[in-house]
């Protein structure tokens, strides 16, 4: 294997382990409100969790696919407008994909905590 497909892969697991974690903690904090806040119902929280993660979700896959999309487009090379930005770069310097293309990996892991969620909603549901 290359040292860039080594690169790439371990972007996309580290992409996962964050997205996986911050999916998990929205998922949580929302659960926890919807459960307090509508009497401890824990069919309100996991119908909230539900919608929201699925929602994240395919809002990340969105801004990340629209992000792969324009991403190779080209910049006029004037100094008031550079070339490359720097936050990119360091972006993919930091985390080894572009952060189009880790926003759509990281939705993954949104939508799978959220189809998760849906099917222990309906499956307590019944």
């Amino acid at each position: 294997m290359g040292e860039n497909a080594r690169k790439g892969l371990a972007g996309a697991a580290r992409v996962l382990r964050l997205g996986a974690l911050a999916a998990l903690g929205l998922g949580v904090v929302v659960f926890l409100f919807a459960f307090l806040a509508h009497g401890l119902s824990w069919s309100t929280g996991l119908d909230w969790s539900r919608k929201l993660l699925l929602l994240v979700g395919a809002l990340m896959l969105i801004t990340g696919g629209c992000g792969l999309f324009v991403s190779g487009r080209d910049r006029p090379s004037d100094a008031v407008t550079p070339h490359e930005d720097d936050t990119f770069r360091m972006f993919w310097h930091e985390v080894g994909m572009p952060w189009g293309a880790a926003v759509t990996v990281a939705s993954a892991d949104f939508l799978v905590l959220g189809t998760v969620v849906d099917l222990l909603y309906f499956s307590l549901a019944a």
